[in-house]
């Protein structure tokens, strides 16, 4: 039983290295790399076996380790910058930094019998995502906002902002590969994964007038504060196949879409309007306006598409390449979170409380996204290895900015990666070191609000128009890798 002893040892050193954060976006499925190889070579995993990420990647490459082994690989360094030029009107710049030094993945191989149509037991725990977004600005200035009737002269115009979404999917998975023939293999695992999910939005504009100018109003403002988080489990089950045609291997994987188990989410909310006039009031009269609940024990909904990949390599003289396309299927508007006809509006009615869910579900939709990658492996020797490789990471969110209530992913643009990096093999360890360098962003980008022209008519918010947004990264790729050579028995 000493690939079970085998099988235990790995978990129990995995346990002091469970990962916690690293840096990602919230609205790609191609951002995050795992395994050793594979977080340079993204996507070589789909044809060959490349490292202990195949559990995740295709399990059908299992059946092609040749011992057990085990796995550490971490985003050493990372650090990601986004700009919003003139993201809160003009001249009124944003700016989000990350910094993360933690682990990612932690993965094994573990082969019980030499025979080489037998099982391959695969498995991992890992950071399958995770996203920080922190954008706050602050204005104070003098503007001729209110009319003169009742305040000569301009008044003092004060308003903040503050956007903070963190995200965070952490998951386990364990899979099979089995060679079904000398040149095909079959594999499945499934994955369960808890994500967690906690989002904040402040914005507050007052204008107020001099003393002593005659004004006969004081103080005229609008306050928007939302918070909501919430958790949940699901679990999607991944099918591989590989195969070996002449000098070409291939693989196709499909993966369901996520199934939940269990979850649960809270929000709070308070809108108000001070002293304000409405355009529709022709009394001119001035008046207050509230908007206050707390909604609690929320069912929480979450999904993710039915998914295809396939990858093909060959090796043409001492540079082995790599190909590879993912698809994943468009999924229809649906809420996250929905309060439901609870009391927001106050003093709450039987007719006001419809307009809760309007206002405050959280929501989303996704349209159907392809990416691409190639990469290359240049073998010097067989102990030294040079890595590359280029993808794309298209972004999946289809939820227009205007639309009433919250669509969660804030990270709408299409990011390209470049990552090149060294393989080493020292006996039985390995070593991989790698940069990646990502590059992403778009000039017509929704602006939150605007500090440039607050009137009455638009309660102090802006006329909202776009700004350039861009996002740039290094990361440090870092893996170590064990072979245990062969633990089991013929």
């Amino acid at each position: 039983m000493k690939w079970l002893f085998l099988f235990v040892s790995q978990l129990i050193v995995f346990s002091l290295v469970i990962p916690v954060m690293s840096l990602a976006q919230d609205n790609h499925y191609s951002w995050k790399q795992f395994g050793a190889r594979n977080s340079i070579l993204y996507n070589a995993g789909l044809s060959r076996f490349e490292d202990q990420a195949a559990v995740i990647l295709n399990p059908a490459t299992l059946s092609s380790a040749a011992n057990s082994s085990f796995n550490f690989n971490t985003n050493a360094i990372g650090f990601n910058v986004i700009n919003f030029e003139n993201g809160l009107g003009q001249g009124f710049n944003l700016t989000n930094s990350n910094l993360a030094v933690l682990p990612d993945m932690a993965a094994g191989v573990v082969k019980p019998w030499k025979r080489q149509k037998d099982w391959v037991l695969g498995y991992s725990f890992y950071q399958r995502n995770s996203d920080n977004l922190n954008f706050t600005d602050r204005t104070e200035s003098r503007k001729d906002i209110i009319g003169e009737s009742e305040s000569p002269g301009a008044e003092n115009y004060l308003s903040q902002y503050h956007l903070n979404t963190k995200m965070d999917e952490n998951s386990m998975v364990a899979g099979l590969g089995w060679k079904i023939s000398p040149r095909l293999s079959f594999g499945f695992s499934q994955t369960f994964t808890y994500r967690s999910q906690e989002y904040i939005e402040n914005f507050s504009a007052n204008v107020i007038p001099d003393l002593n100018t005659g004004a006969t109003v004081d103080l005229v403002g609008t306050s928007y504060n939302i918070y909501f988080n919430f958790f949940k489990i699901f679990t999607h089950t991944k099918i591989g196949l590989t195969g070996k045609f002449g000098k070409w291997d291939l693989g196709l994987t499909l993966t369901t879409p996520a199934i939940g188990i269990l979850g649960t989410g809270e929000m709070n909310a308070d809108l108000s309007l001070i002293n304000v006039r409405l355009l529709r009031d022709t009394t001119g009269t001035r008046r207050n306006f509230l908007a206050n609940g707390r909604f609690e024990d929320l069912k929480v909904k979450y999904k993710l598409p039915l998914s295809m990949s396939f990858g093909a390599s060959r090796q043409f003289g001492k540079v082995i390449m790599y190909g590879a396309i993912d698809w994943h299927s468009a999924i229809k508007r649906y809420a996250i979170l929905n309060p439901g006809d609870a009391s927001f509006i106050q003093p709450s009615t039987n007719e006001n409380v419809l307009y809760t869910q309007q206002l405050l579900t959280v929501w989303e939709a996704r349209r159907t996204v392809f990416n691409g990658s190639v990469a290359g492996d240049w073998v010097i020797s067989p102990d030294n290895h040079i890595l590359f490789s280029f993808r794309t990471d298209n972004f999946y969110s289809d939820s227009p900015f205007r639309e009433e209530g919250f669509s969660i992913p804030k990270k709408v643009w299409n990011n390209y990666h470049l990552t090149i990096g060294t393989q080493r093999d020292f006996g039985n360890s390995e070593w991989v070191i790698g940069l990646r360098l990502n590059r992403g962003g778009r000039n017509d980008y929704p602006q939150p609000f605007s500090f440039t022209d607050p009137t009455e008519d638009n309660f102090f918010q802006g006329e909202r128009k776009t700004g350039r947004i861009t996002s740039t990264g290094i990361q440090l790729l870092l893996s170590y890798t064990f072979k245990f050579g062969f633990l089991g028995k013929e």
